[in-house]
């Protein structure tokens, strides 16, 4: 058995973990694991890739969900062959980890390896996003969006989180919403279709973002399908006034609001839109999103 972890490097407070995680796995399973590192921004796809294609049983990705999206990219983007794919795992020790939250995975050493011991594994599902203004497929594992959502994630790319992560990504909200302005969207999928002024919308195989936001709460992550949450033209007052609700996964029940399934869906827009996936900037609208089931096979508690 060969184990792989991807630590993520940039985290000064992750560092100060790892003498736990190194010791306890070099004792346990002394010879059998490697130790990889990342030494930037989608260093991690790279490195999950080759990992991927030298051949390993479990891939562990040690950090939150940018790190987890950047090993779940590289993994997918292998040729190996979904038979073949290793077994994926989390140890959530990021600064948003909100996968980890619908998964109910827990940051403990211990925790971990008793569910590799048990072999305590599912199959989850897998969100494919194509697009004629992105060079490859890019996948995510959580929840992918529009509207709000890229902007959010651009201001927090060019701050400092210099007052925790929650904080941070509020006030990336406030920023966001203050240099956001509305996109016309047309998204259709199946029997419905939406064609308005858009806030946000956001496309669950999860059911948490911006660290603990319940905003696609039926979510099930083995279930073959989507659940989106569709804001459409509400104003910044009434957003913030509902996020108390939202992180409690009570669903909002405004005329501005849609809930809706779906297993596959193109959005459009005529102006310039874009996308994220698992809180990563992928890049402009057009685009459709399709789920692939039961593409991976990933670790969860014994």
């Amino acid at each position: 058995m060969k184990l792989v972890f991807i630590i993520n490097n940039k985290q000064d407070r992750l560092r100060k973990r790892l003498p736990e995680l190194l010791y306890h796995f070099d004792n346990k399973y002394s010879g059998q694991v490697e130790f990889l590192y990342t030494q930037g921004t989608k260093h991690a796809i790279e490195l999950a890739k080759k990992s991927a294609e030298m051949g390993c049983d479990y891939l562990i990705a040690v950090g939150g969900d940018g790190t987890l999206h950047e090993v779940v990219n590289g993994v997918m983007q292998s040729g190996v062959g979904d038979e073949n794919y290793p077994i994926i795992g989390l140890l959530p020790w990021g600064s948003a980890n909100d996968f980890a939250r619908t998964a109910g995975l827990t940051p403990s050493v211990e925790s971990l390896a008793r569910s590799i011991d048990s072999h305590s594994i599912r199959r989850i599902d897998v969100g494919q996003i194509l697009s004629s203004r992105v060079p490859e497929a890019r996948y995510f594992i959580n929840v992918a969006g529009i509207g709000l959502g890229p902007e959010v994630v651009l201001q927090m790319e060019r701050s400092e989180p210099k007052l925790g992560p929650a904080l941070h990504y509020f006030g990336s909200i406030v920023k966001g919403f203050l240099k956001y302005r509305k996109k016309r969207v047309i998204c259709s999928a199946g029997s419905w279709r939406y064609e308005g002024r858009l806030l946000q919308l956001a496309v669950g195989n999860g059911r948490y973002l911006g660290h603990g936001i319940c905003i696609t709460p039926d979510a099930l992550l083995d279930d073959g399908k989507f659940e989106l949450a569709i804001f459409g033209d509400l104003s910044l007052w009434d957003y913030l006034r509902k996020l108390g609700k939202l992180k409690k996964g009570i669903k909002i029940d405004h005329p501005e609001v849609q809930y809706h399934s779906a297993d596959s869906l193109r959005m459009e827009s005529p102006d310039s839109c874009g996308i994220e996936a698992d809180g990563e900037y992928v890049g402009l609208l057009p685009a459709n999103i399709k789920v692939l089931p039961g593409a991976l096979r990933f670790l969860f508690p014994a």
